[in-house]
């Protein structure tokens, strides 16, 4: 210690080397005093008036009160410490405020000695573990000389926090800045910092004069370009060594390149960096300063080109990382990550010009079984290689998920829908074997979702390739009105989920009756959905409960008002049997077994007035699973009904092992029986399976006396449609039967 000065000059770790230019450059360091008693907030700024550390004088901040610390805090970002009294207007305002700083200001820099006058009145133990405070002293133990030397103390302790903070914050600049576009990395932005460093390093010793030159292998002095520089007029990036200082550099150079180190002479300085870990390419900063070095700054710019060493070394692994990041390891071609970050990057005027084709391997599960993990990759590549062959070279073929492409292209590039078709089969060799796979096309013009994030774009078109498979085409192209339907979904989805929870559905029930009579021989219960005075049609909300996963809820609730009407109808004297739409989630789903048993069980209904109806299709696609299920509901004595036969790929094993009582004939043979042949021989077909197999059948869509007569005579002699009746609820349903039975008993 001297003169109240701190001085640590031997130490050559790099943030003090830093720290020393750093206390040249700045003015002063910031102290606030909290204190209400304005006679030893007076000596406190007295003691420390005269006070140096490290060249710079302290500044002197007061407050009298905690709010008005507080204030003083928001105006002042660099105050480095804090001397607080613990009682001022109230007996904890120096704590609060200390509450304030860390929690509400979130300055976890700055350094608080906590000071009071009142021995015991805040036992230390309590305050130091409770608040994050750096020292707390009795103010009678603070004398003049105590003072500065805490005060030098906690101004290095700050420094140093700050220069960890300002390099942790500076190191992320550096990487958001940094865009990895067509496997190159921008170092311009690190040496602007190394050269803005540098100069201040130099510090008293005037202007530097810097240039930066890259080394690349077989590069010489006179051919290596400059890509930075401080303090030369007329030199521009990509210039070489002006011939004054190439002369005054030329053999430290040599030196500096034939060692592989760092040289200085008089006022020069040749500092080497290697740029990567291959030794492919070399950085020389050359620094001419006005007046000779001392020891003491060449010490500082060896620690000091440490860190710019590591920082180079830091940027050549954040290239290869980002090459890794950004590139599909398998295949070699640009990956997901990489094509979100593009999409993020376009501009409106690069978007408009711009088209994105997402493409899906069919089947690829399938072929994941088929194929061994090598197989696999063979396939995936050759779709790959002929995507890129196809496309113009302009065009960035990306892989966004195992079994998809993305292909960024200009839109004069865009292939036609029918150059697409032609590109929708691949043939692939595996083996002995030649296989052939298809692919679905999702087309998107980027100017249409320009509002939209890079991931969503991505959602969007990957959703466009499930439309595609659900309506079985190849080509989907992205319009605003199926955004605008997404959204109507999205939102009916909402109004769905709130509607199970206010009970807003109910149902209604179809007769089914004897084609040559009329007479009802039983029911259909549909579900039925009434928001406030709206009716939502079934066709739209049912869709949107089967994807979303809620079919569950709304079949449970069906299940559950049927077997309420069935009661009521069996109060008035009707026993019909009623068959409820089932879907594979609800037959495979044991809660959902569970409620429709409990509900036989719990109700005393008998089990044979109750169907259970699935599509033919589900019930083939899904054979395996709904087998046992349907086994285990017909031998509890619910009857079996498929629904929309004919529409579906039955086999007559699959057909036969099902326990099922009833088929339904789609009403789209139905409507078109009497002029379309092939109808005929659907519902002829149909009846001939039934008689083999003993299964009761029924038309659906009866509307004509013309559709009822073709049925009849080809042996159909039960149907429903609006022929009979529509869908009622049990109140009309009730009046109807009774007329019904009426009418067919005259």
């Amino acid at each position: 210690m001297s003169d109240g000065r701190f001085v640590f000059v031997d130490d050559s770790s790099s943030s003090m080397s830093i720290n020393a230019i750093e206390y040249d450059m700045q003015p002063s360091w910031k102290v606030l005093t909290v204190d209400d008693d304005h006679g030893y907030q007076q000596s406190l700024i007295y003691s420390l008036s005269d006070l140096e550390v490290n060249g710079r004088p302290v500044e002197v901040l007061s407050a009298s009160s905690a709010a008005e610390a507080a204030y003083v805090l928001t105006q002042h970002n660099d105050i480095a410490l804090i001397l607080l009294d613990v009682v001022m207007e109230h007996d904890d305002a120096g704590l609060r405020l200390v509450e304030t700083i860390r929690n509400v200001q979130g300055n976890s820099l700055i350094r608080i000695i906590l000071l009071t006058g009142q021995p015991g009145f805040a036992p230390r133990k309590d305050v130091m573990l409770q608040y994050d405070i750096n020292e707390y002293w009795n103010k009678s133990e603070v004398d003049h000389e105590t003072l500065k030397s805490i005060a030098a103390a906690n101004f290095r302790s700050w420094h140093s926090m700050y220069e960890l903070d300002k390099a942790r914050m500076g190191l992320q600049l550096v990487v958001d800045a940094s865009r990895n576009i067509a496997s190159k990395y921008d170092t311009n932005t690190f040496i602007q910092v190394v050269i803005k460093e540098i100069v201040g390093l130099f510090g008293g010793f005037g202007e530097p004069i810097l240039c930066v030159l890259r080394m690349d292998k077989g590069n010489t002095i006179d051919s290596a370009p400059i890509v930075a520089s401080y303090g030369i007029p007329d030199v521009e990036q990509g210039d070489t060594l002006p011939d004054k200082l190439k002369l005054e550099f030329e053999e430290l150079i040599q030196e500096s390149i034939a060692h592989q180190n760092h040289k200085f002479r008089s006022n020069l300085s040749v500092l080497y960096f290697s740029g990567d870990n291959h030794g492919s390419y070399n950085y020389l900063v050359l620094a001419e300063s006005k007046k000779c070095l001392s020891d003491y700054h060449v010490r500082l710019l060896q620690v000091f080109s440490e860190n710019i060493s590591s920082g180079f070394m830091q940027i050549a692994l954040v290239n290869q990382l980002s090459k890794l990041a950004y590139q599909d390891v398998d295949l070699d071609v640009k990956n997901r990550n990489w094509l979100l970050r593009e999409l993020e990057m376009i501009n409106q005027e690069e978007m408009a010009q711009l088209e994105m084709l997402v493409v899906e391997l069919d089947d690829y599960d399938t072929h994941a079984i088929s194929f061994n993990q090598q197989a696999l990759m063979a396939l995936v590549n050759s779709v790959c290689q002929r995507l890129i062959e196809t496309f113009h070279t302009s065009s960035v073929v990306t892989r966004v998920g195992s079994d998809r492409f993305a292909i960024l292209y200009n839109k004069s590039f865009a292939l036609s829908d029918d150059e697409l078709i032609n590109l929708s089969s691949v043939s692939h060799s595996v083996g002995d074997y030649q296989v052939r796979c298809t692919l679905t096309f999702a087309r998107v013009e980027l100017s249409q979702l320009s509002d939209y994030p890079a991931q969503q774009i991505l959602h969007m078109a990957r959703s466009l390739l499930c439309c595609a498979r659900e309506n079985k085409v190849k080509i989907m192209a992205y319009e605003p009105s199926y955004r605008e339907s997404l959204m109507r979904d999205y939102q009916i989805l909402g109004d769905l989920k709130a509607a199970v929870e206010n009970d807003e559905f109910y149902i209604v029930l179809q007769p089914k009756c004897d084609l040559n009579t009329g007479r009802a021989v039983g029911l259909e219960a549909l579900l039925r959905w009434k928001k406030q005075e709206t009716m939502i049609p079934p066709n739209i909300f049912i869709p949107i409960a089967e994807r979303s996963g809620l079919i569950n809820k709304l079949d449970a609730i069906a299940a559950k008002l049927t077997f309420q009407a069935l009661h009521r109808l069996e109060d008035a004297g009707y026993n019909l049997p009623t068959s409820i739409n089932a879907t594979v989630k609800d037959l495979t789903d044991p809660e959902y077994i569970g409620l429709l048993l409990d509900l036989v069980r719990g109700e005393n209904l008998n089990p044979d007035l109750i169907e259970v109806e699935i599509t033919e299709s589900q019930a083939m696609e899904s054979y395996l699973e709904i087998k046992p299920v349907l086994e285990h509901l017909h031998q509890a004595g619910i009857k079996i009904s498929i629904d929309d036969f004919g529409t579906g790929y039955s086999s007559l094993s699959h057909i036969s092992q099902l326990a099922v009582d009833t088929i339904k004939i789609d009403i789209s043979f139905v409507r078109h029986l009497n002029e379309d042949m092939a109808s005929q021989q659907v519902v002829d077909l149909v009846m001939s399976l039934a008689s083999l197999f003993n299964f009761t059948v029924i038309a659906e869509g009866v509307e004509t006396d013309v559709q009822r007569d073709a049925l009849i005579e080809r042996g159909c002699t039960l149907g429903q449609g609006y022929l009979y009746a529509r869908p009622m609820g049990v109140d009309e349903l009730l009046d109807w039967l009774k007329q019904n039975r009426s009418d067919c008993s005259e």
